[in-house]
């Protein structure tokens, strides 16, 4: 008997911020948070290529060196996630691929669950388990990536694939985010990124028509000592409205919750983009409202579901050539979408 589990892709963008200059720390709601400061110049991707130390690496082969050294940084082993709640690797043997000239590589990951001990049964017999899997190992799937970096920007693109509900695609982020930053370079916020006619199909009509920021900073130096014990929970909230912005204009932006959070910092002199709260409140033609935080506001986007055909039929593993050429298109209208045009680097 054959699973039919539903397969998609999900499409990201993310900014090269630069090199990183310093390393702060500071504590974030109740916890210790790592910062990196980066050189206020603006940095496209080749820089960062011209500054890895290998031999011969150059314009013609960056995406094989850089392809190989990340997967050289597994070590042949699983990175897990803060909460050892999700492991991931990828390895030599495993299917990839690279083309410098489209700026992209691409490959496949294996992934999933750890830290917490689990019994096997057959599907017909739940008395008796077959077998047990121990906290220490982790149960995988596969799944597939690619990722868009081209030389003469400082936008990039990341495509992870899943499963359903099933996905690694935080961690694989992460372990992308520490690879450059063991390079001495830093990764802006990623954004969800689709093209624009999955947005139109599920997000025709709905826009953003206010904006609350709910301000966390308080200073420290003036403790508050209010009458009412009550008030010490108090929070303070910045309301902008009497705007209209289309949904699908303002999620076709290319990192588009910097862009948010830039255009409010120009507002709200005194936003602080890591502690405070920004809240989008959005309604559709026929009246309904919702709202999200901005952190959480992908939540709402569709996901690219994948073809039959891209399936295996009896392992319904992805067919990965296909699938190389599927996110090959996709990456190619995402191009068109933020108005790409490359520029010859020597």
């Amino acid at each position: 008997r054959t699973c039919k589990r539903n397969k998609d892709v999900q499409g990201l963008s993310c900014g090269f911020e630069g090199k990183i200059e310093k390393e702060t720390q500071r504590k974030v709601k109740d916890t210790v948070r790592t910062f990196y400061i980066t050189k206020k110049e603006d940095c496209i991707f080749s820089e960062f290529v011209n500054s890895l130390s290998f031999d011969k690496v150059n314009k013609d082969n960056y995406t094989k060196v850089i392809l190989e050294d990340f997967i050289k940084g597994f070590n042949a082993s699983f990175k897990s996630n803060k909460n050892n709640t999700q492991a991931i690797s990828t390895t030599s043997e495993q299917y990839r691929g690279f083309d410098s000239k489209d700026y992209t590589f691409w490959g496949v990951f294996k992934g999933g669950i750890t830290g917490i001990s689990r019994e096997v049964y057959e599907s017909d017999n739940a008395t008796k388990p077959t077998s047990t899997i121990d906290e220490s190992k982790v149960a995988t799937l596969y799944y597939y990536y690619k990722i868009w970096l081209p030389l003469d920007s400082n936008v990039g693109i990341l495509m992870v694939q899943s499963y359903t509900s099933v996905g690694c695609t935080s961690l694989f982020k992460e372990q992308l985010e520490n690879y450059f930053i063991r390079k001495g370079y830093k990764i802006s916020s990623w954004s969800k990124c689709i093209p624009k006619e999955y947005i139109e199909k599920y997000l025709k009509d709905g826009y953003i028509d206010e904006i609350h920021v709910i301000h966390r900073k308080r200073d420290i130096e003036k403790p508050l000592n209010p009458v009412f014990g009550a008030f010490m929970f108090a929070k303070r909230r910045e309301i902008f409205n009497r705007f209209n912005i289309f949904f699908k204009d303002f999620i076709s932006v290319v990192n588009y919750k910097s862009v948010l959070q830039s255009q409010i910092k120009a507002i709200s002199t005194d936003f602080d983009e890591e502690q405070d709260v920004v809240k989008l409140f959005y309604v559709n033609s026929k009246g309904q409202s919702a709202n999200a935080t901005l952190a959480n506001i992908e939540d709402i986007l569709p996901t690219i579901t994948l073809d039959d055909s891209l399936k295996d039929e009896n392992s319904q593993q992805p067919k990965w050539d296909e699938l190389h050429l599927f996110t090959k298109d996709l990456l190619n209208d995402i191009k068109k979408q933020i108005s790409y045009t490359p520029n010859l680097i020597v």
